[in-house]
């Protein structure tokens, strides 16, 4: 049974929570995802981040069998605010399509707000155990749970490399363009009301 709150969720396995005092930040200095620029951005970027509003940090903690406290964090994310740009979209007929059958023809969007991943990393001692993809869909539960903000797109800058890229796409991300194909990260995107169905 999922429980809600304004910034957790809590599945009765893991809660996932926002870090709201700066003494939350001294939990991430165990923490290891094996990447170096990702466990530099949680070990030392995170707090000036939430500190300058740019980003909100979460964790995701193992709860206890017994029902006690839950563990040390087991994965972190952070989010910022984001929007899309309609006429950049690799298939901006079909998008502007789909949108229509909700919104009325008349109105023109040039942007449609998004929530960004800005970083996520799983602890080693974690990985390969589908946390991620966990995380990804508590993501998405997060953002379309008691409408927290108007918010129809999930978007991330995925390292261009073919494990990430292939995460993305099992978890039904697709390339927002083609533009940014040799670069070193890659424009992705997922839009909740596939979720909602």
């Amino acid at each position: 049974m999922l429980k809600s709150s304004r910034n957790s969720l809590d599945d009765g396995a893991f809660l996932l929570c926002k870090l709201d005092s700066f003494d939350d930040f001294a939990c991430s200095l165990a923490f290891d995802c094996g990447d170096e620029d990702l466990n530099e951005f949680f070990h030392c970027d995170a707090q000036p981040h939430k500190q300058e509003l740019l980003a909100e940090i979460y964790c995701l903690k193992l709860k206890e069998a017994t029902g006690s406290e839950p563990s040390l964090p087991v994965a972190f994310i952070s989010f910022s605010n984001d929007a899309i740009p309609t006429a950049k979209t690799k298939n901006f007929k079909a998008f502007k399509e789909y949108l229509e059958h909700s919104i009325p023809a008349q109105k023109v969007y040039h942007y449609l707000p998004a929530v960004k991943i800005g970083r996520i990393g799983v602890d080693k001692r974690y990985q390969k155990q589908s946390l991620g993809t966990y995380l990804i869909n508590l993501t998405k539960r997060l953002f379309t749970t008691d409408n927290r903000t108007g918010c129809r797109f999930v978007t991330v800058d995925a390292y261009n490399r073919p494990e990430v890229i292939k995460f993305y796409n099992k978890n039904h991300f697709q390339f927002l363009h083609d533009d940014d194909s040799t670069r070193p990260t890659r424009i992705m995107y997922f839009d909740l009301k596939r979720f909602q169905a």
